[in-house]
């Protein structure tokens, strides 16, 4: 299952945002038992550790850190950002 980041908005960069985003993935996203979950940041300008902390500790937390994939990216924030979280 694929979740477009840019449905969140295009610059995605405070705590408050993330949990909002949670807030919608909860009431949304019902994935299969064993799919993958995919985040796509095509259409993302910028993305701050705040928000990203807040979306992917709460998929990792739901359905596991092995379901849970960000697509790859060009995009220097997001690529800052997940290195911030992932602790790269």
């Amino acid at each position: 299952m694929k979740i477009l980041v840019k449905n969140f908005g295009a610059i995605l960069n405070s705590r408050p945002a993330g949990r909002e985003a949670v807030l919608a993935i909860k009431a949304y996203l019902t994935p299969p038992t064993h799919d993958k979950i995919e985040l796509d940041f095509t259409g993302v300008i910028s993305v701050g550790p705040s928000w990203l902390d807040e979306v992917l500790t709460f998929l990792y937390t739901e359905y596991g850190k092995d379901r849970v994939t960000c697509l790859p990216t060009n995009n220097s924030s997001i690529i800052e950002s997940l290195k911030i979280i992932n602790k790269e």
